[in-house]
């Protein structure tokens, strides 16, 4: 028997946002794919193909507060800053991406 789906299922995290000068703090979504990575909000998403990413940086006011996750990416037409701030701890969400080998 062959695998139909031999794509693996996306990796999901919850938490807020910030794209550009654009937030969302409520029902904030991270898909996290080998092909690519999708931040959703209740009305617009982001998304950073595979190719464009450039690397993860930590990023915190005052080392404590909003710790969250710059995803440095070359995405045409896709606003800079992008960082998520997710709901669970900074650095075990970093260890799940770097299983995944997004790091």
């Amino acid at each position: 028997m062959t695998n139909l789906d031999p794509s693996p299922e996306a990796l999901k995290f919850r938490g807020s946002m910030r794209a550009g000068s654009f937030t969302a703090q409520l029902f904030v979504e991270l898909a996290v794919e080998p092909s690519s990575l999708t931040l959703s909000a209740s009305i617009r998403s982001f998304r950073i193909d595979r190719e464009n990413f450039q690397g993860l940086e930590e990023t915190s006011i005052l080392g404590i507060f909003k710790r969250g996750i710059r995803f440095r990416h070359s995405q045409p037409g896709l606003a800079n800053p992008i960082i998520f701030y997710p709901s669970m701890n900074r650095d075990a969400f970093r260890q799940h991406l770097q299983s995944i080998d997004w790091s």
